[in-house]
């Protein structure tokens, strides 16, 4: 990148548009054309997610889970995936059910892991949509229902997760 382009970005962000905050902050994320710093990258995310940015509220949301740039908080995490959903990031739904899952930081609570997940896998996300499959297989969060978990392993291989593919016998 040129650094007259990077000059404009930095230009656009600091005038308050959002996609040159979140452009500029994925830059310092992965030390493109600056210096790689999770903590610059924090603060353009948080200032794009103050505009309600889904993009930078689900990035801001990774870097608190995993205390990169900022100090690690599941629960601002878990804050931030949220209203990144609001905002039409179905994924990070599928992000908050596995906190809850796999007991990241939080206790485990499988209803709230079901919940979420069938909320990102009914809004397309086929990582979910295969999770969601395994609670309906294996009765975690719910009653155990082999035709829902068919329908998700199903709805998951069409969408391209290769072990939905195996579990559904559609490869």
């Amino acid at each position: 990148m040129e650094s007259k382009v990077f000059d404009e970005l930095l230009e656009k962000a600091q005038s308050g548009d959002a996609v040159a905050q979140c452009t500029l902050a994925m830059l310092y994320i992965r030390g493109n054309v600056v210096k790689k710093d999770p903590a610059q990258a924090a603060h353009w995310y948080k200032l794009a997610a103050q505009q309600n940015n889904a993009a930078a509220l689900y990035n801001l949301a990774d870097l608190y889970l995993r205390g990169s740039g900022v100090e690690r908080n599941v629960e601002t995490a878990i804050e931030l995936f949220g209203r990144a959903f609001e905002n039409g990031d179905f994924d990070a739904a599928f992000c908050i059910g596995l906190i809850y899952d796999r007991a990241d930081g939080v206790a485990q609570n499988l209803d709230k892991a079901f919940h979420w997940y069938k909320l990102a896998a009914e809004n397309g996300s086929a990582r979910a949509q295969y999770d969601l499959a395994v609670m309906y297989r294996e009765g975690r969060g719910t009653a155990p229902n082999a035709e829902q978990a068919s329908r998700w392993f199903a709805q998951a291989a069409e969408n391209g997760v290769l072990m939905a593919e195996r579990e559904s016998g559609s490869d």
